[in-house]
């Protein structure tokens, strides 16, 4: 028995619903509680997941470390935050950028493998 037009028709009006909605929910910026945007960057293995990242003022930047590896997020040469260190895979460190400027940072441990990223706040 072959399904009706009706079916068919409904069928795909409940796919394209979920393709719309996947596709928003992929790629909705994070937000913070006070509706700010909010940039993650993983630090995975001995690597920063984008070693630059380019953000609007009163943006957050958001690390995670995916690992259970020793990491630090250590400020070089500007004082924008004080070094985060971690251990714990999953935890996170945030700080709001509400000034301009470039703010350059290194994982302490693995900066000779080039764990290095940059913050440039435009």
């Amino acid at each position: 028995m072959r399904p009706s037009h009706r079916s068919r028709m409904a069928v795909a009006l409940k796919l394209a619903a979920l393709t719309l909605l996947v596709a928003c929910s992929e790629h909705q910026d994070p937000m913070d509680p006070n509706g700010d945007e909010v940039v993650e960057i993983d630090l995975v293995n001995f690597a920063f997941s984008d070693d630059e990242v380019r953000i609007a003022p009163g943006t957050t930047v958001r690390w995670t470390n995916t690992t259970s590896e020793f990491h630090t997020v250590t400020p070089d040469g500007q004082s924008a935050w004080q070094e985060w260190q971690t251990t714990t895979q999953g935890e996170t460190f945030e700080v709001t950028f509400n000034s301009a400027g470039t703010f350059p940072y290194y994982c302490s441990p693995h900066r000779s493998l080039g764990m290095e990223g940059t913050i440039i706040v435009e």
